[in-house]
C-alpha cells in the first residue's frame, strides 16, 4: 500500500509541475481558406509568447481593448500577403483567446475581400521571429484547387505558392 501511495503522490507532483513550465514548442499556425467571395487568414499564436514580446503582464481575461489591438497590429505587421505582386491588406475579422495556462493561444482571423484565382501568392510570416530564435510558423492553404502546407523559420521568412 505504501508503494501505491508514493507512486500516486509522485505522479500528482509530476503532472502539477508540468503545468508550471512554459510550453516546449514555439510555433504558430495560420490557415488560409476561401469562403464565399473572401479569403480568410486564421492564425493562432501562444498567448504567453506574444504577451512577452509586447510586454503585457496580465491574464488574457484582463487584457484591455488597447492591448488586444496592439496584439492584432503586431501579428498583422508580421504576416504579409501579396498576390501577383500586389500587396493585400489583411482586415481584422475576429479576435479571441482559447485554452488556459501555458497552452493558451491568441486567435486572430483576418480577411481579404477577394479570392485568389491562378497566380503566385507570396507569404511572409515573421511572427515572433524578433523574440524567439526557435520560432516556427506553419501555414496551411486551401485555395482554389491548391492544398499545401509551408513552414517559416529564421532562415526562411518568405515563400511563394503557385495557385492553379
Amino acid at each position: 500500500m505504501g508503494f501505491k501511495k508514493a507512486f500516486l503522490i509522485f505522479t500528482g507532483f509530476f503532472f502539477l509541475s508540468k503545468t508550471s513550465y512554459p510550453h516546449a514548442f514555439y510555433v504558430s499556425v495560420c490557415n488560409i481558406y476561401e469562403k464565399n467571395d473572401s479569403t480568410f487568414f486564421s492564425i493562432r499564436v501562444f498567448k504567453d509568447d506574444v504577451f512577452d514580446v509586447l510586454n503585457i503582464n496580465k491574464e488574457s481575461k484582463n487584457a484591455t481593448e488597447k492591448e488586444n489591438k496592439k496584439i492584432e497590429d503586431y501579428v498583422k505587421k508580421n504576416l504579409k500577403i501579396s498576390f501577383e505582386g500586389n500587396n493585400k491588406e489583411l482586415l481584422p475579422s475576429r479576435f479571441g483567446y482559447e485554452g488556459s495556462d501555458y497552452t493558451e493561444t491568441v486567435n486572430i482571423v483576418y480577411v481579404v475581400g477577394e479570392v485568389f484565382d491562378s497566380g503566385l501568392l507570396e507569404i511572409s510570416n515573421t511572427v515572433l521571429f524578433d523574440y524567439l530564435d526557435e520560432q516556427v510558423n506553419v501555414v496551411g492553404l486551401k485555395l482554389n484547387n491548391k492544398r499545401e502546407s509551408v513552414s517559416f523559420n529564421q532562415n526562411k521568412k518568405t515563400q511563394w505558392v503557385e495557385i492553379i
